[in-house]
């Protein structure tokens, strides 16, 4: 009995000291991709989805084409990135395929403001932290209207006409 009590007491430490660290380096991989599409670094920033049997289907990402475009305009309206802050979290979608809604807090050289990013968490065949493929990035702007960083919407498929 006290032995089963012990076992059970160093799992659930086990589990929370695992799920930290791994939380941790999600975290790490969401501000780097963020960094990368302030920087215009379309490969750190949209991750191409691995062939992984248990990957879900990659989300729509933004192009490299619209990357560079956030980028320069961030950095006209901003100027430099300095630091990027993750304030909170949520995450939705089933076990293969988690997305995650992160608050921000962008600082810049010439403004601190707020924003939100959508990442698709991507399982990796050689690592167990799974790697964070960013969808959407926001950067709040009131004054200019906000700096948004998305997908092109793909086109609606269309009936054929029935005869």
């Amino acid at each position: 009995m006290i032995l089963s009590l012990v076992g059970l007491v160093v799992q659930a430490i086990t589990y929370e000291a695992l799920s930290d660290g791994m939380m941790k380096d999600i975290d790490h991989n969401m501000k780097a991709s963020m960094q990368a599409a302030f920087s215009n670094d379309y490969s750190k920033c949209v991750i191409a989805g691995p062939a992984n049997p248990l990957a879900s289907t990659p989300r729509a990402a933004p192009t490299a084409e619209q990357v560079q475009t956030f980028s320069n305009l961030a950095k006209q309206r901003y100027g430099e990135l300095r630091d990027i802050s993750v304030i909170s979290l949520v995450s939705d979608g089933g076990l293969w395929n988690v997305t995650i809604t992160a608050a921000i807090t962008v600082r810049l050289s010439k403004r601190e403001t707020t924003g939100s990013a959508m990442f698709q968490l991507i399982p990796q065949t050689n690592e167990w932290i799974p790697a964070t493929r960013l969808l959407e990035l926001t950067v709040d702007d009131p004054i200019l209207g906000d700096l948004i960083l998305s997908p092109t919407p793909l086109p609606t498929p269309t009936n054929p006409p029935s005869p």
